[in-house]
């Protein structure tokens, strides 16, 4: 058996080893605390502020100054369905079918599972790197040919690499630190893109029932400007209109006419802009939306809670803050790379010099450094 090294140098070594790994690692670079916002002890708004002078100024009683709007606590649940409460179905399937179909939302997502990919890669600097190594060398002795006797000899050789980096100062872990921070901003763009499209969806459909509603109107008023012109022309006719009542009357119906077409061509540009958000083909969606509905409405109830609050529910606050997050990890991560840096190296394998004896009496050969 073939050792490389001397035993007591590898004692030596793993004593030390074990000291150092005993005594524990540190980590540089600084900690991220999330930013605290500095917050009043109450909010008033103008509202609330002419509502107690009014309860100031008012003999009624505390029963009767209450007001009559509903208050709503709101929650994440509903937050993360709040078109849902417009109670429309069609708005509701178009939405889900955004979802499922949008482009830009596929593209989030597969960045999400890039840098989750990449926070993989990151964790796995903590474990040690192994490969499989295997050779065949020949080797040649020119004395020896000359002198009549073997010319040379053929060695197999088979076995393990591995390597492992001790994080002395905690850069691997900073660096896991900043990935998963990144794959946290990541998620937080994806819930940005998914909040601005359903906004997108929303918009573009409540405006195809505003002009829809508006149309509407238009050629109901356009049917009653023309049976209005037509009792001017006769009441003329008669003597009993003049010819301004009359031009005044066809003014009417011509701008009433004119708004037609401009109604129409909004219609067609919020269906086609929806259409694109859902991923499909102008025209698609004429068999749903040319059915006249009428233009969702929001819920009476009124929202409450701190306004801060506000904030943290924006996805491009909180993809910042995750973004600060990694940055301030990767201060760490180039702090350490200030220091010195610890690595075991390590290999086992076999080594023989016949091939068919190779798992029979073959040395066994294994380096630590």
């Amino acid at each position: 058996m073939v050792f490389s090294g001397q035993m007591g140098r590898c004692r030596v070594f793993l004593g030390l080893l074990g000291l150092l790994l005993g005594s524990g690692c540190t980590t540089v670079g600084p900690d991220y605390v999330l930013p605290q916002p500095d917050m009043p002890g109450e909010f008033k708004t103008d509202l609330q502020e002419k509502r107690f002078n009014a309860e100031a100024e008012s003999e009624k009683t505390a029963d009767e100054a209450k007001p009559d709007i509903p208050v709503k606590v709101v929650t994440q649940e509903m937050l993360a369905t709040w078109w849902e409460t417009l109670e429309d179905p069609l708005l509701i399937r178009l939405v889900d079918k955004a979802i499922g179909n949008n482009l830009e939302l596929k593209v989030a997502q597969s960045r999400v599972r890039e840098e989750r990919a990449q926070r993989g890669i990151a964790e796995s600097a903590r474990l040690p790197n192994v490969n499989a190594v295997g050779g065949v060398s020949r080797r040649q002795n020119a004395s020896a040919a000359n002198a009549g006797g073997a010319v040379g000899s053929t060695l197999y050789s088979s076995g393990f690499d591995a390597s492992w980096e001790i994080d002395l100062f905690g850069g691997i872990q900073r660096s896991v630190e900043a990935a998963g921070a990144t794959v946290e901003a990541t998620q937080e763009q994806l819930n940005d893109t998914l909040v601005t499209l359903v906004a997108e969806v929303a918009l573009n459909y409540i405006e195809i029932r505003t002009f829809q509603a508006r149309l509407q109107a238009a050629e109901k008023n356009q049917k009653t400007q023309e049976e209005t012109l037509r009792i001017v022309e006769d009441r003329l006719e008669g003597g009993l209109s003049t010819t301004l009542s009359l031009e005044q009357a066809k003014y009417n119906l011509e701008s009433t006419r004119s708004e037609i077409p401009t109604l129409k061509i909004g219609i067609e540009k919020a269906k086609n802009g929806l259409t694109v958000l859902l991923g499909e083909f102008p025209g698609s969606l004429d068999k749903d939306l040319d059915e006249y509905s009428r233009v969702p409405v929001t819920p009476m109830e009124v929202a409450v809670g701190v306004p801060a609050d506000l904030l943290r529910r924006r996805p491009d606050v909180r993809q910042s803050e995750r973004e600060l997050a990694a940055q301030t990890a990767r201060v760490g991560v180039a702090t350490a790379d200030l220091y010195p840096k610890l690595r075991l190296l390590g290999s086992v394998g076999l080594e023989t010099l016949s091939a068919a004896s190779f798992f029979g009496g073959p040395a066994a050969a294994y380096q630590i450094g």
